[in-house]
This record gives structure tokens, sequence and C-alpha cells, in this order.
């Protein structure tokens, strides 16, 4: 098979946004005419000569395609995209300037024109070159199957949609909701591990063993993707490992092959310093390092260490301060590795050495079948022949990521040819490696119509970030965006989208989703991070991804040749001004603190650049000839101490994103009122931001704005040239909003003008009512309200239709709800920090309300005496009911327990309300809805012997302390301890009784 490598898919994909840019041009342009409409007419013959290149890229990936007589036409081909995309940069800029330009200024437009003539002269020879004709006939000659070449020809996809690149998809409408695939299953989180139950048992039983000694090591070693974060998670919350530390500190840390030593001693502090009651400021890395050692020597611990690499073995426990002698003993530290030899430097003796073992065929075909035939109950479409699937199921080679991206890529597919073909690809690797296995996942992206090529870049992409991180989704879609992957009218919607179809495909691991199933953080597993998304990143899609390498120089010869640059979180000092990069699209320096200049020859010589990330480095401020960036689309300056921002901004005329979250900037400049394309602008957090500029009313294009926690904006025409709050009315495409306002009350038709918004976050400090027009905002899906004057929401505002998540937080003088039983489509509604509220309307209880509410919390709600008697039918969604703090709640009544749908009640800081509870134990004869029941600490010193004996009556009942400090409650006295599980209640913040 030829290698798909040599012609980078971006190219093909970069080159129809270029053209589509150049003819936007075009069409705009009123000077010029003449020339202009001939540039265009051979950029339409680009157009068709690239989607011949793409042609032949899709043939190549199918694996049609010999290049073993013609080795070097790839790369040809490869070289002579890369010079056709910078000779569409430059006629998108002509273009452009022929659009801004004077109309009575002849002798500039007689430049420009002369400017254009020797473009297309340079295009027409360039054309002339390609070598079009000879890969066309290596098509001819190579393509084993005439069918399939008729139909590359002809621009359709051929019948293995397993392998196609399915370019053509992302040229058309890349709107998800004209997608026409087949539906998807939901991503599967799995509650359990599927094989590994010797593993696991023999690791129980040599921590068992070696209880006593002063600190035991022990390991786990298995290949990449083996399953091995998984079973030490399931040993972090075994019974037997709780029962032993549940009163002391169980510490969680993931290494990875590059680790900062001074964010894992962060993390380990943040930790410790719960679980102790002390606050440690982490700045002092020496002071850090002396408090983590005491601390570590004076309690017993539990450390779990996973994803040990040799980089960091030997020295890891060192850097991490762990001591050599603890004063108590039974402290452990489990370790996670891919190599024995590595777990040996930690010191783990080789007798507490555990080997993974892969899954056997049942076990494969188990975990294979439940991603790959999630609803089918074992019995398999008639269309699929079962042998041909357990065969793909043992290519995987009994490894659980393979088996679960595999299963997941080949889920919905029905036709027995795709699934003989993709049995076909994994048996023809003669390396068996498992970046191949995972590949056909990666490129089963291609085969979603409306998604295509540009799902798998976004993917790719991911391998910008460093190993094992967090990733915001926010972030990432920014990035997206920035470089064009997300085109369409709403390209945020478009990458939420991308994010749980990667989620769907295991591609990602969610760590959070909002109450619409959205993705607000997630990991990419350090196996797919690596085998995969880097390796193709790098050699296909030129991109230089080097995060968190600890490197305290830019590798200046190193990133030559390369598109996209991500150095993030490093320590670079300077960018060097040799530095040219005339065709970088994307340059992402953020976390490299000490970086305080960006030479204004680096910023010169990017006249590509499309995505710039400079957050969390000490720059002081941005050089003023970064308004001749043209294309920048994403500028990122998040926790920077830049105070302003050049003029020049203004100028950035195809700038979507600014971002300058928690930022010292003062003020913004005048001429952001320029950015016509502006879709999203943060400025939240910013604490010396002062005002806002008028100029921003008239950003008719944005989208998305945050303003919330720059509590010093005055929201108020001081003087000329400054932002009203009431100004705000013109930009009617907001969708998400955050608003913290001191200064002006908003006035009615502010807010009745923004008809597409969709989130609201309004912390407003001197409104006493909201806006009678705030109805019209119909889309309204989240509501959250701060606003500590409030004293009345009308009853009109429950005719939200859409509204799933509503929070009320700080409103102290609000005394009654409104009828929110009647938002139909409401499923979070959090109630924080209202103390005059007395009680709730009684309608709430009643039969067919809040039909779909699955988490209600009430939290500091002084004055609530009581809660509403549920009706049957009422609540019937209801899964998580929280009560927090609510000292004058008489009583919990009993139908809560009784709610068919519910899973946890956490009862915090009630005592009144327990008590009444403890006299009245019939609630717990029908317990067997509940799965978990919360109590505070307070509770735990105060109640009665007899509400112990209640909670812990019956088979199957078990207490489960949460330590989380050094709490001065003890046991109720005379009370007894659950007989089945032994706990010492001694330290235990509070308690949960958990029935199973």
């Amino acid at each position: 098979m030829g290698d798909p490598g040599f012609i980078p898919g971006m190219f093909g994909y970069a080159i129809h946004l270029a053209v589509s840019q150049v003819i936007h041009h075009i069409n705009v342009a009123i000077k010029c005419r003449k020339e202009l409409d001939a540039l265009k007419a051979l950029i339409l013959k680009v157009q068709l000569l690239n989607m011949e290149m793409q042609n032949y890229r899709k043939a190549l990936n199918c694996g049609r395609v010999n290049t073993a007589s013609e080795p070097s036409l790839p790369l040809a081909v490869n070289s002579w995209l890369n010079e056709l995309n910078a000779l569409l940069d430059e006629a998108s800029d002509l273009a452009e300037h022929c659009n801004v330009q004077s109309y009575w200024h002849l002798f500039p437009r007689y430049r420009t024109s002369r400017k254009i003539r020797r473009l297309i002269e340079t295009v027409e020879k360039h054309l002339a070159s390609t070598p079009s004709v000879a890969f066309l006939h290596q098509l001819q000659l190579h393509v084993t199957n005439q069918q399939l070449l008729e139909q590359i020809k002809a621009g359709k996809d051929p019948p293995f949609n397993l392998h196609t690149s399915a370019l053509a998809g992302t040229v058309g409408d890349l709107n998800p909701s004209n997608s026409t695939t087949a539906p998807r299953t939901k991503y599967i989180e799995e509650a359990f591990i599927v094989g590994q139950d010797s593993t696991s048992t023999r690791m129980k039983e040599l921590i068992h063993s070696q209880q006593h000694k002063n600190v035991s090591r022990f390991g786990l070693v298995g290949k990449g993707g083996a399953g091995k974060t998984l079973l030490l998670k399931r040993l972090f919350n075994s019974d037997q490992v709780q029962s032993i530390f549940c009163n002391d500190l169980m510490l969680w840390l993931t290494i990875s092959q590059n680790p900062s030593f001074s964010t894992l001693r962060n993390d380990l502090v943040k930790q410790i310093a719960l679980k102790v009651n002390e606050i440690l400021d982490s700045r002092d890395e020496d002071r850090v390092k002396t408090w983590l050692n005491e601390s570590m020597r004076k309690h017993k611990f539990a450390l779990f260490l996973d994803d040990l690499w040799e980089t960091s073995a030997k020295s890891l426990l060192e850097e991490l301060c762990v001591p050599h002698s603890p004063l108590h003993n039974s402290n452990i530290i489990i370790a996670t590795s891919r190599s024995k030899s590595v777990l040996s430097q930690l010191g783990v003796p080789p007798p507490s050495i555990i080997q993974m073992q892969d899954l056997t065929e049942d076990e494969s075909w188990t975990l294979f079948s439940s991603h790959a035939f999630p609803h089918s109950d074992g019995v398999l479409s008639m269309s699929i022949d079962q042998e041909i699937a357990r065969r793909v199921c043992k290519e995987c080679g009994g490894l659980p990521l393979a088996i679960k991206v595999v299963g997941q890529a080949m889920a919905g597919v029905a036709q027995s040819n795709e699934w003989e073909f993709a049995l076909q690809r994994l048996q023809n690797d003669v390396t068996h490696s498992l970046s191949s296995k995972l590949r056909l996942s990666y490129d089963a992206l291609a085969d979603l119509p409306g998604y295509g090529f540009s799902l798998q870049l976004c993917f790719l992409y991911l391998a910008a970030f460093s190993e094992d991180e967090v990733i915001l989704a926010s972030i990432a879609i920014k990035y997206w965006i920035g470089e064009g992957l997300l085109p369409g009218p709403d390209p945020v919607q478009i990458g939420e989208t991308y994010l749980i179809l990667l989620a769907d495909r295991c591609l990602i691991e969610p760590i959070h989703k909002d109450h619409d199933g959205k993705v607000i953080n997630f990991r990419v597993h350090d196996v797919l991070h690596h085998f995969l998304a880097h390796q193709i990143a790098q050699k296909e899609e030129k991109c230089f991804f080097q995060a968190r390498r600890e490197l305290g120089e830019f590798p200046a010869d190193e990133c030559e040749g390369y598109i996209r640059i991500s150095l993030m979180d490093n320590c670079l000092t300077k960018v060097p001004k040799a530095f040219g990069a005339p065709y970088i699209r994307s340059l992402l320096l953020a976390g490299n603190t000490s970086l305080s200049e960006i030479p204004k020859e680096v910023i010169g010589s990017m006249t590509a650049l499309r995505v710039l990330d400079l957050s969390r480095t000490a720059l002081q401020s941005l050089p003023k000839n970064v308004g001749n960036l043209k294309h920048l689309v994403c500028l990122r300056l998040c926790s920077v101490p830049i105070k302003k921002l050049p003029y020049s901004v203004g100028t950035l005329r195809n700038l979507q994103i600014l971002d300058l979250y928690q930022s010292d900037i003062t003020q913004l400049p005048s001429s952001i009122s320029k950015l016509t394309c502006l879709n999203i602008l943060d400025v939240g957090s910013c604490k010396h931001l002062k005002c806002m500029p008028y100029g921003i009313s008239n950003l008719r294009s944005l989208k998305y704005m945050n303003a919330g926690g720059s509590r010093n904006v005055v929201w108020k025409k001081c003087r000329r040239g400054q932002l009203s709050i009431n100004d705000l009315g013109t930009l009617n495409q907001l969708k998400w909003l955050m608003l913290s306002n001191k200064g002006e009350i908003i006035r009615e038709g502010m807010l009745g003008t923004m008809k597409q918004m969709e989130t609201l976050f309004l912390y407003l400090t001197d409104i006493v009512k909201l806006p009678h027009d705030m109805t019209a905002m119909s889309k309204l899906r989240t509501l959250w309200l701060a606003c500590p004057h409030l004293i009345h929401i009308e009853d009109s505002f429950c005719g939200f239709k859409n509204l799933g998540n509503i929070r009320l937080f700080n409103c102290g003088k609000l005394k009654q709800l409104p009828p929110l039983q009647k938002l139909e489509n409401l499923k979070h509604l959090q109630i924080v920090r209202c103390p005059n509220i007395e009680k709730f309307p009684e309608e709430f209880g009643k039969g067919g309300g809040f039909p779909k509410l699955e988490v209600f919390s009430v939290v500091e709600v002084e004055k609530l005496e009581q809660l509403p008697i549920v009706e049957e039918g009422a609540l019937p969604s209801l899964k998580i009911l929280t009560i927090m703090k609510c000292e004058a709640l008489q009583r919990l009544p009993e139908c809560y327990w009784n709610l068919k749908c519910v899973e946890k009640i956490r009862v915090y800081g009630c005592s009144k309300a327990l008590h009444v509870m403890a006299e009245e134990d019939k609630f717990i004869k029908k317990k067997s809805k509940v799965q978990t029941i919360t109590l505070s600490r307070t509770e735990i010193k105060t109640l009665e012997k007899r509400y112990y004996d209640i909670l812990c009556r019956g088979v199957g009942v078990a207490a489960r302390a949460l330590t989380l400090g050094r709490a001065e409650g003890r046991k109720a006295e005379g009370a007894e301890r659950p007989k089945r599980r032994r706990r010492n209640w001694g330290m235990a913040a509070e308690v949960v009784f958990e029935w199973e």
C-alpha cells in the first residue's frame, strides 16, 4: 500500500477553503474588475485540478495505488500543492486589497492591476507544471478495480466506506443536521472491566499480606491500552484498600512520558491539603517540598502512580518528596508501567510486579460486542457474518483499547463486504502494530457524510496538547475554528458535535458533560495520543507538536518545514528573531511562563498565520505589526500581563476569536469596532478592565461574549466612546452571554432583541426585576441568575419551552419562586444562597410537574421550612436530590424516597429534618429505590443510636466514610457500627450509606 502521508490531506482541504475565500473577495470587490474576472476563471480551474489531486490521494488511502514504480510522484504532488497554496494566499490578499482600496487613487489601482496580471501568469505557469497527467496515468495502471476508478473519477466514494478520504464531504455542506449517516449509539461509559479479575485479586492479596511493612511497593505492568489505568482505579475504589486507608491519605497522580515535577507536586499538595484542612502557597517551591515531606511522613498514605516511564522513574519519589522512613506503617505505593525495568527503578521488588494478561477470546468478544453491537443482545444482523466479526475481534490481539476503538468503528456497519474489507486490512498489516489497528477507526471518521476529512484533522489537532492533559472543549474548538476546520453558520455548534462523535468512537474520553450531553472537558488516551494522533499529524499533516517536553530553547531548526507548531507548557524564554515562518498556520506557545517577548520580525514573517496562542506567558505587549497578520482567525492572550492591545489589532479583518480571559488588560482599543468577522469575545475575569469601547456594539457577527467576573467594568457612558450595557441590544446574533453589571440598570428592549440567545449568565448587582422582554428569547436553554436585589420573577418566565438548566444564586431578596414545574424540558434546577425563600410553591409537587427534571439542588436556603408533597406522577425523572445547610427544614417527606428514578439523596447540615427522619423509619423499608444517602459530620456527632440502627439494619447495607479532613465529630454515643463492614468514623467529614 502506498503511504498516504506523502499527500497531506490538509493541503487539499486548505486549497478548497482558500479558493472559496478568493472568490468571495473577488465578488465583493469593485475595483480592477477586468483583471479580477480573469483571476476568478483561473481559480475555478485550480479547484477542479485540486479535486483530481484529492482523487489520487483517495485511491492511495484505499490501498489501490502502488507507488513502487514511481516513488517520487507523491512527493512531487505534495510540493506542487504546497506552492499552489501559497499562490492562493497571495491571490486572496490582492482581491481583499481591491475591496478596501480607495476608488479615486488611480496610481495604486494601476499597481494592483499589474500585480494581479503577474499573479495570473505565475499561476498559469504553475498549472502547466502539474504532475496531474502522471498521477492519472498511474491511477489507470495501478488501480486494480475498474469500478473503483470510475467511481473515483466521478467524484463518488468507493464501496469500502471505512477507508476513503471522503474529502468531497468536506467540500459540501458541513451542517450536522444535513448528515445522512446512520444513527450512532451513544458513548459507552463503562462501569466495569472485562476480564482481569485474577490480576485484581492477586494485587489485593499482595497488599493485604504486606500491609504492616513501613512502605510497600507494588506494580502493574502491561502493554499500552491493556487497561492498566482502569484496573488501578478499581483498586483505588476497592473496599479492601478503602478499609485500610479510609481515614488517611489516598493520593493519585498521572505521571505520563514527559512529566513536569512542579505540576505533579502542586497536584499532590492540593490532594493532601484537602485531607488535612490546610492551605499552602504553591508558588514557594522550597516550602512546598518541605511541607510535602512532613505531611506524608506524619500520615499513613497510599500513593497511586499511573503511567510511569523510564524518563522519570529513578528520581520520581525524590522529586515528589516521598519520605524514606514514615512514622506510620502500612504505607503503599502502587505504580503502572509498560516495562518491568521501569518499576524496578522505582524500587518495586520483582515478586510484587504483576503482569497483566491479554483478554481471552470470550472476554474479547464480550467487550467487542458491547461496542460494535450495543443493542443487539448478542443477536447480529442477518447481513453480518458472525464468524467474520469474530475474526475482526481476534485481530485486535486481546488488547482492550484496540477492541473498543475498532468495535466503535464498526458500530452501525451492516454490509458484509465492509466487514470483510476491515478484516483484510487488519490481516495485511505485517507489523501487527497497535497503531495500525487504531488507524482503522481514524480512517473510518472520513465516512461520515457532512463531516468527512475535517473531523480527522480535528482529532489530529488534539496532539497539540500534552499527553494525559485534561483538555477544555472550548479551547480545542477555538483552535479548530482558527484552522478553518469548522465552516458553517455556527462553527462552535459543529465543534461540539465533532467532540460527541469522537467520544462515540472512543477516540476521546469525556470527563464532564453538561445537561445537554455536550462535552465540557476530556482526555485523549496516551496510546491514541502518541501512536495515532501525534504520529499521523507529524508525518502526514506537517505538524510539529512538542508540548510539555521541558524545552528551554526554541527549536527553530527542527520547526523548519512544518505548518503547525505547538510548544505549549515548556520553558521557553524567547523566540529567535531569525525564525522565519511564512507558511506557519498555527503557533501555540501557551504555558511558557518565562516567555516575555515575541519579536516583531517573527510576527512580520508569519504571513499565513491563522492561530496564535500566547496564553499563560509573561508577555508585556504585542508588536504593533500584529495587524499585518491578515489571515489570523484566532488570537488567545489568556492570563498574560498585557495592559493594552495595539491599535493595529483593528486591521485583523478575518479575526473571529479574541480571547483575553483573566488577562491584565485595562482597556480595549477603539479599533475593535472594525473586527466585523469577530464571533467570540472573551474578556471574563479581567480585573483591571474599567470600561468597554462603544465600538463593540457594532460587532454584528458576535455570537459568544464573556464579560463575567470583570467586576470593575462600569457599563455606563461616563464619557464619550464608552459602552453602556443597554448598547448591547444591537448584538442581535448573540447566542452565549455572561455579564457582570456595575452601574446602569438594564432597560426594557435590550435583551428582547437577542432572539438567538441560548445561554445567559447574569450577575447583576442593581436589578430589582427582570426585563419583561426577556421572554422573547425563545431558544434559551441555560439561565443563571445572581442578582442580590432581585425581588420577584414573573410567571411569564416559565414560558421558555427549551430551557433545560436554571441556577438561582445569591438572590438574597427573592422570597417566592415562579411555577417552574411548567418548564417541560428542565433537567437541572439549582437554588443556592437564597436565604429569604421560606417555602416552594405547592404546585412543584403536583402530578405532571417537572417531567424531565433529573437534578434538584437546594443549598443554603436558610429559611426553608418544608418541601412540597410530591403527588404520583410528579418528578418522574428525578435522579439526584441534594439538600444542604437548610437549618430550618423540618422534614424530608417520605414521598421523595419513593420516586421511581431517584438514585442519590444527599442531606447535609439539616439536623432538624434528620432527627424527624430517624423517628419516622418507614422510609427505610423502601430503601431499594435509593442507592446513596449522605450525612454530614454534624449528624455523625449528634444523631441518636436508633438512627444508626435503622440505617445499618438489613442485609446489603454498607457505610463508607469519606475522609475530607480531621473532623471533630465522633460516632454517636452508644451507636453500633455496621457489623458487616467496620469503619473508623473518627476522622470522617461525612458518611455515605450505600445499598448494594
